[in-house]
């Protein structure tokens, strides 16, 4: 996930809130995947408990690359091999129209799919329109402790869980270069003093550099702070005390200790640290493999403490989720629900890891040699485990919206960092009020 995946996430969430407001309407009669590198990795392998039920047949729906396809196909096999009464059935589609036409199936036409498998932003839509099931209504409470909270957290909308993640990631990290930097201190007051020793404006040299204009880049440090961009009701929370020290953290880098660029963009900041006029750049675990033909040796750490509050940023991440249709039930429940705990199994992540190098959601596999022999990925998983999940709830769009505009004006130093959380409060309790109950209806559960 680039910053154009990172814009284009806010979009799908600006997207689904239309799409739900239609589809209340008419019932009321109106990222390239990288090589893979590492050893194998290896994990318990489950068996699969055969259904007696007799021959049963699953759809599911994806819109993954190529080699993905391949994968979850070889997947798919070996389920069915221990599972000779099931057959599996893929049916591919692109980003949108996997999200549209499920949606329509469900609704309107009453052929959707048994299954979906799908970014975690859909969960929004999905679980809001309760075209899926929920999860935690068909697994225990032991059984999905077995995956990183903040996987779960992407696929939990109004304290339900709607689907079950294959992978997790796209999260925040530091990146650095072992050239420049000997160790990364611990907490932030430690890491400012190394960043000026490692600043020369005028050589144009720079401790950090990052994405100034995306506010993806402000939550982990709002976390760091004690902030979230939503509260427990998944209502924008952006007026707040931990906004106001995380805005003049990342302000003061710029304007007070200048250790990192005014103005730096995505692609600007990627392109200072590959010159080596950098030292550090915050990026996502999506362009790790492009930092690795820069020619530089590289060093991957998570963020560091913040000083003030103690607490280790958290930063955003998502990825790929099971979701199964509302409509499915009796035996073909029981068999796509087994066909989800074996597709989300640690045995099938660690294919993902080993093939794919896509990093694991299930805990067991966070420890396997690939990641624990690996100098960068074992620091980006220690990061990871620190992720929480990208708010799939509507009103995130609506966070979104507040974040944006004030973020890059507090950025430039045109906004005052006590100004800014009052109006990006402002802005989104506006768009969330905008949105109405036809916008985000809240039916009773499915039963």
């Amino acid at each position: 996930m680039g910053v154009f995946a990172v814009r284009a996430l806010k979009m799908i969430l600006f997207a689904a809130s239309l799409m739900v407001a239609l589809a209340a309407c008419a019932s009321n009669g109106g990222p390239a995947t990288p090589a893979p590198t590492g050893a194998p990795a290896t994990v318990p392998a489950p068996t699969p408990q055969i259904v007696p039920t007799g021959p049963i047949t699953l759809t599911y729906w994806e819109e993954d690359n190529d080699a993905a396809d391949v994968l979850l196909d070889e997947l798919a096999a070996a389920f069915t091999a221990a599972n000779p009464g099931i057959t599996i059935q893929r049916v591919h589609y692109t980003y949108h129209d996997l999200r549209n036409q499920f949606r329509a199936e469900s609704l309107f036409s009453g052929e959707p799919p048994d299954l979906v498998r799908s970014p975690g932003e859909f969960t929004g839509p999905f679980g809001e329109l309760r075209i899926v099931r929920a999860m935690d209504d068909l697994f225990s409470a032991e059984y999905l402790a077995d995956y990183l909270p903040g996987a779960l957290d992407g696929a939990t909308l109004r304290d339900k869980v709607w689907g079950l993640p294959d992978n997790f990631g796209g999260h925040l990290m530091l990146i650095y270069n072992r050239a420049l930097v000997g160790q990364v201190p611990a907490d932030t007051d430690a890491w400012i003093e190394q960043l000026k020793t490692l600043t020369d404006p005028i050589t144009g040299q720079w401790g950090l550099v990052f994405d100034t204009t995306e506010s993806y880049w402000l939550i982990p440090w709002l976390s760091g702070y004690g902030g979230w961009p939503l509260d427990a009701q998944d209502q924008p929370t952006l007026d707040t005390a931990e906004m106001v020290e995380s805005l003049w953290f990342l302000h003061d880098l710029v304007h007070l200790h200048r250790v990192t660029p005014a103005g730096a963009d995505y692609a600007g900041a990627f392109d200072l640290f590959g010159q080596g006029k950098a030292a550090y750049v915050i990026d996502g675990m999506w362009n790790l493999e492009s930092y690795g033909g820069l020619g530089i040796d590289l060093g991957v750490a998570p963020l560091p403490r913040v000083s003030q509050t103690k607490l280790l940023p958290a930063p955003m991440a998502t990825g790929r989720y099971w979701f199964i249709a509302s409509g499915v039930d009796g035996a073909k429940l029981d068999a796509a629900a087994r066909f989800v705990e074996f597709m989300t199994s640690a045995q099938a992540q660690a294919e993902w890891l080993t093939k794919m190098r896509r990093l694991p959601s299930h805990k067991d596999v966070l420890g396997v040699e690939a990641i624990a022999a690996d100098p960068l990925l074992g620091p980006a998983v220690d990061q990871l485990r620190l992720a929480r999940g990208v708010p799939p709830a509507l009103e995130m769009v609506c966070a979104w919206r507040g974040l944006d505009g004030a973020f890059r004006r507090v950025m430039t130093g045109e906004l005052s960092a006590d100004d800014a959380p009052p109006a990006m409060q402002a802005e989104a309790a506006a768009c969330v009020a905008d949105m109405s109950p036809a916008e985000t209806p809240t039916p009773a559960p499915t039963p």
